[in-house]
């Protein structure tokens, strides 16, 4: 359900009343020095919503980063006076000049991302924010992922997906809009923390937000220049305290296991001709008829297992879904040379080594590749051959695209074949630099 700012929305009045939010649990930043990293999808959302919080955590020395997605060029789209450039210029000076009125020693970065479209730029937000995470404790606060704008929304994705891969960072969301169009009354307040904001930190802010004169103000007095944020908006973010969101995340074992256990076919595996191509194609690209010791981690459904089967001495097949794992047990019942069990890789490794690994569709949930990497380096024969296939298009939970994955297998290994598609690629490696006619002896 979308919004319009210029409706007059739900007043102060109304919030100020609300026994919830008054009796939230305090949100206290710890006295030992942190990372704080505060992401905004446009210039005013990090003063708005965590204005405070940037100029209370400055004063206990803690480190903090401001990374701004977009400049706002969108925020008048019907100006006659202000053409997008100008007023990403003038927004972006805007953000400078409140962030240093909250803190001088606050370090910002503008991403310049087309504002209105970051859901199809969430990887260069996620590739920002892993350059700043540090490896000491940090907390990261983005745009509530249920703000109802969609900058707000993919920039949440890319702060969860940063926070999925790493212990030591705590997401915090902060709510914008929220104040805007919903009511006090059925809120769910479970996961709200309330950061009370001293009578200097308020007046730090408040000048802050002084500085949003383009979002406040009339560019002039022509139609399509009134103000975006209007007085009983705006009276939102003067509160004595800011509210933040903690999410508890899913972990990625939980997900696919309500996936598996609510989806017949997850993916369709079993009944589209787009699965069943790829799966002879990929049986096609093996270059040899068998294979000792083979490992398929993600192994889903099975289908995939049933037909590797068949052509190793030893198959060892694994997935982190219970529900996964026996889907594929039942299938494979018949072979007893296929073991399936429980496992999350790279954490998760088999010992011993194998002569093919395969990594299909799975590699691009994995975090980090390097780890992945080594793990198939460290475990594969002298012959050893790798094969990996992924799908190229955008999806959920997918944290690399393909050619990373691909990249990143390859590295050190020969490429024996290369195919590619628009919706997927498939690459075969080996310890060796032999083709199929050498090995052979056909060609020496």
């Amino acid at each position: 359900m979308t919004f319009d700012h210029r409706h007059a929305g739900s007043p102060e009045k109304t919030w100020r009343e609300c026994f919830e939010l008054a009796g939230l649990p305090n949100l206290i930043l710890p006295d030992v020095a942190i990372d704080i990293v505060v992401l905004a999808a446009h210039p005013d959302d990090e003063t708005l919503g965590a204005g405070g919080l940037i100029a209370l955590a400055a004063q206990g020395r803690h480190s903090i980063k401001v990374i701004v997605a977009t400049d706002g060029e969108r925020s008048h789209p019907d100006s006659t006076t202000h053409t997008p450039v100008q007023l990403a210029a003038l927004r972006r000076a805007e953000a400078t000049s409140a962030v240093r009125s909250l803190s001088p020693h606050v370090e910002v970065l503008f991403l310049g991302l087309p504002d209105g479209a970051l859901d199809a730029h969430q990887e260069v937000i996620v590739k920002a924010l892993r350059e700043t995470i540090t490896e000491g404790p940090v907390w990261l606060f983005a745009p509530w992922r249920k703000d109802r704008h969609p900058d707000h929304e993919a920039c949440a994705a890319a702060a969860q997906t940063v926070a999925d891969e790493a212990d030591h960072v705590r997401l915090l969301e902060y709510p914008i809009w929220l104040w805007h169009w919903a009511k006090p009354a059925g809120g769910a307040w479970d996961q709200c923390l309330r950061l009370e904001l001293p009578d200097d930190v308020q007046r730090l802010k408040s000048n802050a937000l002084q500085a949003y004169a383009s979002q406040m103000k009339p560019l002039s007095r022509l139609p399509g220049d009134e103000p975006v944020l209007s007085a009983g908006m705006l009276a939102h973010f003067h509160r004595p305290f800011e509210t933040f969101i903690e999410t508890k995340p899913q972990s990625a074992a939980a997900y696919f296991e309500e996936f598996h256990a609510t989806h017949n076919d997850p993916w369709g595996l079993a009944d589209r001709f787009y699965e069943k191509r790829k799966r002879q194609l990929l049986m096609s690209s093996l270059p040899r008829e068998r294979f000792r010791r083979a490992f398929e981690p993600g192994c889903a459904t099975g289908l995939l297992t049933e037909m590797l089967a068949p052509r190793c001495d030893q198959l060892l097949a694994t997935d982190i879904a219970q529900s996964a794992v026996t889907r594929t047990q039942r299938r494979v019942a018949r072979f007893p040379n296929v073991s399936v069990t429980l496992a999350q890789i790279p954490i998760a490794w088999p010992t011993g080594s194998f002569d093919l690994i395969v990594i299909s569709e799975v590699g691009y949930y994995c975090h980090d590749l390097d780890s992945l990497s080594l793990r198939i380096n460290g475990s594969l024969s002298a012959d050893g051959i790798v094969l990996a296939c992924h799908w190229r298009h955008p999806a959920e939970k997918h944290v690399h695209t393909a050619e990373a994955v691909h990249v990143a297998l390859g590295a050190g290994l020969h490429p024996l074949l290369t195919h590619q598609e628009e919706d997927f690629l498939l690459d075969v490696w080996s310890s060796q630099p032999q083709s199929v006619a050498r090995r052979e002896g056909i060609i020496t």
